[in-house]
């Protein structure tokens, strides 16, 4: 799987763009400016697929809407679908002064459900605790961890939906994880699964 990585917005936030040899791609948490998305779509000749989120957080979803205005599916674990279309919940208010008003996702996920792009599973892993919808997208290599796992820390858990007991649980679900794979997080560089195994003070069980 190819993984294109594009740090959009005033938080920083990662946006990812995955997709294997049919062109078929997945954006993975469209920060902001879609202009920017989609013109690092064409210039790789790939066709937008899917657009998958790792939560519900405004500064995850910014560019959401205009990316699906060709009929592209909306994937969101359950848990999160009323935070997508509250502006509150989703802090959108409270940071940016404004709401933008969502359609529901298409495909509500849950934990252990699979997520097909350009042939290969993505495995849906439910990582709640920075959200209650928190997920991790999970191939043969990458972990997208989204804001539960960053590199040497974790998500806030200040925000609404967020609990630290809960996302301690969700760390240990991640730190069972066998592989030592690539994660690729919401905010920050990319790290290795191992890496964090051994210096992350958060994952020291």
């Amino acid at each position: 799987m190819n993984v294109l990585t594009l740090t959009l917005g005033p938080l920083q936030t990662n946006c990812y763009i995955i997709y294997g040899k049919d062109k078929k791609a997945a954006v993975i948490d469209p920060a902001f400016y879609a202009d920017k998305i989609e013109d690092t779509l064409n210039e790789k000749g790939l066709i937008l697929d899917k657009i998958l989120l790792t939560h519900a957080h405004f500064d995850h979803i910014m560019a959401v809407k205009e990316l699906r205005k060709n009929g592209v599916s909306l994937y969101l674990h359950t848990d999160d679908e009323e935070m997508l279309c509250d502006p509150k919940l989703n802090c959108m208010l409270d940071f940016m002064g404004k709401s933008i008003e969502f359609e529901k996702a298409d495909v509500l996920l849950n934990d252990g459900d699979n997520v097909d792009v350009g042939g290969e599973a993505l495995k849906v892993l439910h990582t709640p605790g920075h959200s209650k919808g928190s997920v991790c997208y999970i191939s043969d290599e990458h972990i997208f961890s989204g804001d539960t796992l960053f590199k040497n820390g974790v998500g806030r858990c200040d925000l609404y939906g967020g609990n630290y007991l809960t996302i301690r649980e969700s760390l240990k679900k991640i730190a069972a994880l066998e592989k030592d794979y690539t994660v690729f997080p919401g905010h920050g560089e990319c790290t290795t699964l191992n890496y964090e195994k051994n210096n992350n003070i958060y994952m020291n069980f």
